[in-house]
């Protein structure tokens, strides 16, 4: 087994049984400065991952022979490769299918299909945890080297009390000394804190008469096993101090055959430090959205000890003014808020984008934030929330009514959660401007086609042809509109026509029509068609008699002599969309041409109709008989003049 080390931002292995599914990932990831490996299947995987430790695993979840939920049970079990971080891909989006991944050891899923923005901010994310446990690790590393190192020193100076007891006086940690049935035989320290009993209630007792039961079960389970063992052995528990809990870990080393020495220190930083990595992968993992900032800034309370945190989003380019995204307030959440960011502490850690912390008098600092008044707040930490170009794009804030003491502790937990607030901020940002795109696809693409027909090719752009027994279809000319173009200029000509023709768009959705096209001056509209419509006829006439009206309000706003003829006619069609470029819903057929020639045979400011049109309105409708007209491609036709709605 070897482990990476070669110069990259991180050693990524993809597995997936769909080789396109493996090089589109991989060529992304590759492209973005990462070792990508590649493996086809569940057995290769486990191979690959057990010759070279990976930084990070995508897991595809239904694969033959091998799923991903049980390579990710066999990695996990192995303690090699236990610690490799793994993010779940699957086209599954039911609850059971996370829930059974994050049981297994999964640290994310993915719902395909996915953005690589989203798979590249969680990978990012993620690699980021595992580099801020790693620092953990070191740390605690460091910190059992130093009480191991105080041990050593300890045997070395038992032969001189005084020198022994002014080391003592040195050290943190509470130094004690018991007997095998956890006696106390001296309390060799002058720190106090930690005793929960000052040391002269202590002599000569035994530890279930000055600690509580459970506590006491714990030292003593630890002292005979060391003596048992005759090797060191560390035991961790909790006591309230103070009134506040304060986490312990006792280190028992066998001093003679029947007495232990007993060295206890405070672990209270390092606990919230797991706490924060618990709760950041366990409490926040699952949740997206609004309710995974609210779980963030409650975790985030409860960890660090503080009565208000919140999560913040810039809301403009300047960068001068937020909206809080969850705001935890004492014991509750609180309505979110908008506010500006200049006279407050957050305005440096914004605009200089680096954590910030004031731990005592924040309103004699900033007097001009009243917020801070309001909170009666005392002190004050925030940190940025980074993008993945390097901008500032929201903050992490916590206050407290009381001062902040000197913690490392709190930066590196605030870094952690901001790392993972950051990339959820992002995706929820990238998320908003891929719907406002697709709003917007969507708009352009409605107003080309009709609603149903739009959706129909969404799932089949091949070509689209339907009959329509029985339809009705205007065609209008503006009369007048040509010498016009002689006069005025190109864009006063093109304005006045889309004047025209907008108003024309509002009578068709009035009406329940359908556009068809405009060609130069010309409007086409029809009835009845993509859905069926009952009075598609009674429907097309009422928007002929409007459009009049609409010409005449346009001819007396401009003092232009406009007038409009207008031709319908009633009949079948065949109706669809053809080609692949440039898609317009158009009619076909006989009674389309018709419809045409009932326009450009008719007179200016008159509605000129067929017979079948006729016979469908003349009950509804006043007519006014023209008689024969000569129709090219059909001869001598009866038609009618449409005068207005009949009152009878």
């Amino acid at each position: 087994m070897t482990v990476n080390t070669d110069d990259f931002i991180g050693d990524i292995l993809i597995v997936d049984d769909k080789p396109e599914n493996l090089r589109f990932l991989s060529e992304f990831l590759s492209g973005q400065g990462y070792r990508v490996r590649k493996a086809i299947n569940g057995k290769v995987a486990l191979i690959a991952a057990k010759t070279v430790i990976p930084d990070l695993i995508l897991l595809d979840i239904n694969m033959p022979e091998i799923d991903g939920y049980e390579v990710c049970e066999k990695l996990k079990q192995d303690p090699k490769t236990s610690f490799i971080p793994i993010i779940f891909l699957s086209a599954g989006n039911q609850i059971g299918d996370k829930v059974r991944a994050f049981e297994v050891g999964g640290i994310d899923y993915i719902t395909k299909p996915f953005q690589l923005e989203e798979v590249l901010a969680r990978v990012k994310t993620q690699l980021k945890v595992q580099s801020l446990q790693k620092q953990l690790y070191f740390r605690n590393l460091e910190l059992q080297q130093t009480v191991t190192t105080l041990q050593t020193t300890q045997a070395a100076l038992a032969a001189s009390e005084a020198e022994l007891r002014a080391l003592f006086k040195a050290m943190t940690e509470s130094i004690l000394v018991l007997d095998s049935e956890g006696r106390y035989l001296k309390v060799a320290t002058t720190n106090t804190k930690l005793l929960y009993k000052p040391p002269e209630e202590k002599l000569g007792k035994k530890l279930h008469d000055i600690l509580p039961r459970q506590q006491a079960d714990i030292l003593l389970g630890g002292i005979q096993k060391a003596l048992e063992a005759k090797l060191s052995v560390e035991v961790e528990y909790s006591l309230i101090l103070d009134g506040v809990k304060t986490d312990l870990c006792a280190n028992i080393s066998p001093i003679s055959p029947n007495s232990v020495l007993c060295v206890v220190r405070d672990i209270s930083d390092r606990k919230r430090r797991e706490e924060a990595l618990q709760l950041i992968v366990e409490g926040t993992a699952a949740k997206t959205g609004s309710e995974f900032f609210r779980a963030c800034v409650r975790h985030l309370a409860e960890i660090l000890g503080v009565r208000y945190t919140f999560v913040t989003e810039c809301v403009n380019h300047q960068k001068n003014r937020v909206r809080t995204l969850a705001f935890w307030l004492h014991n509750n959440y609180a309505q979110n808020i908008e506010y500006d960011l200049p006279g407050t502490p957050c305005d440096e850690v914004i605009t200089n984008g680096e954590y910030y912390c004031y731990p005592d008098n924040i309103i004699a600092r900033f007097p001009d934030d009243k917020d801070l008044v309001d909170l009666n707040a005392q002190s004050y930490a925030g940190i940025p929330l980074i993008g993945s170009t390097g901008d500032v794009i929201g903050h992490i804030a916590v206050l407290d009514t009381h001062p902040m003491r000197g913690d490392e502790t709190r930066e590196l937990v605030l870094k952690i959660f901001a790392a993972r607030a950051g990339a959820e901020l992002e995706r929820q940002i990238a998320d908003a401007a891929l719907q406002e795109n697709r709003e917007q696809t969507e708009r352009l693409l409605l107003n080309i086609l009709p609603l149903p027909i739009a959706e129909r090719l969404k799932q089949d752009p091949s070509a689209i042809a339907e009959q329509f027994d029985e339809v009705s279809i205007l065609f209008a000319d503006i009369v007048g509109f040509t010498p016009l173009s002689a006069r005025v200029k190109p864009t006063q000509l093109v304005n006045l026509l889309n004047e025209i023709f907008s108003s024309f768009d509002s009578l068709t959705e009035k009406h329940g029509l359908e556009k068809i096209k405009t060609i130069g001056d010309a409007y086409m509209v029809a009835g009845g068609l993509p859905l069926p419509k009952p009075n598609h006829a009674e429907a097309i006439a009422q928007m002929a008699l409007d459009m009049q009206q609409a010409i005449a309000r346009f001819q007396a706003k401009y003092s232009e002599h406009l007038q409009i003829r207008i031709g319908i006619n009633t009949g079948s069609v065949v109706a669809g969309v053809i080609g692949s470029k440039k898609f317009i819903y158009d009619l076909w057929g006989d009674a389309v041409n018709v419809a045409s020639r009932m326009e450009s045979s008719g007179l200016p400011g008159k509605i000129q109709v067929t017979q079948e049109t006729y016979e469908r309105l003349k009950n509804r409708y006043q007519f006014e008989k023209r008689g024969q007209v000569a129709v090219k491609g059909r001869g001598e036709m009866t038609t009618y003049w449409l005068i207005g709605f009949s009152s009878l």
